[in-house]
């Protein structure tokens, strides 16, 4: 992260608060001349988020609006430098970190009953996830590893577009077409064997800005109406 990715977060209309923890939790290279800092103030980057940017070139805690004293930038619960345990990872700065998971609430009447153990949805269905932005920040060029569950193959994780309204990002997906295997309203990509049923994410091209989510079709208990997403926001 740099003065002109913090600009573009600032013009794109993220909260402050988002901001604040981009820069506590991103590795950042900020430039602070007497020019750098009139861009800052012209582009209506907040003396907080300027401070912000200062006290992480020096290693000191960056105070957020979530409260305390402030969160100083550290490795995350659940980093690794080599993937143990089971799960969607993202690497950063030579570490793993568990990609987080939130809950899919299904719009369509009988959702889980439409997706079949073979990662194949029956017919389009509609979910959301509750939030506009996903809590994992990535930036280009990613690397994300899947080391799945036994007996899981990796056709049943599906990478779909977030579509960010009001309080919540919602996505459709639909059944494979016939000749890519691609689910409708997915993103396809490949995968690159790296160890022992481990897995690297291999895109046709760079995932542009904005939100995104790893579903694994897997079907569920028929009394549950909610399923897991592993989401991430690409930041540029």
């Amino acid at each position: 992260m740099n003065n002109e990715g913090i600009i573009k977060l600032v013009k794109s209309g993220l909260t402050e608060d988002l901001i604040l923890n981009v820069i506590a939790t991103q590795p950042g290279s900020y430039a602070f001349g007497a020019t750098d800092l009139i861009a800052l103030k012209d582009a209506s980057v907040s003396e907080k988020i300027i401070n912000a940017m200062l006290a992480r070139s020096k290693g000191d805690p960056v105070v957020t609006n979530s409260g305390g004293g402030g969160t100083k930038a550290a490795p995350a619960a659940g980093s690794r430098t080599v993937i143990s345990g089971k799960g969607v990872y993202y690497k950063k700065g030579g570490e793993y970190f568990e990609l987080l998971t939130e809950d899919v609430e299904w719009s369509s009447s009988g959702a889980i009953k439409n997706i079949a153990s073979a990662g194949i949805v029956k017919k389009d269905l509609n979910g959301t996830v509750s939030g506009t932005s996903s809590r994992n920040f990535l930036t280009n060029p990613m690397e994300i590893v899947f080391a799945p569950s036994s007996g899981v193959e990796m056709n049943t994780f599906i990478l779909l577009p977030l579509k960010a309204d009001k309080a919540t990002r919602e996505f459709s997906v639909g059944p494979r077409n016939k000749k890519s295997g691609v689910a409708k309203g997915g993103i396809p990509f490949g995968v690159e064997r790296v160890g022992d049923n481990q897995f690297r994410m291999v895109l046709q091209t760079p995932l542009g800005p904005g939100e995104y989510g790893i579903l694994a079709a897997l079907p569920a208990d028929s009394a549950t109406t909610t399923s897991k997403m592993h989401t991430f926001r690409v930041l540029l």
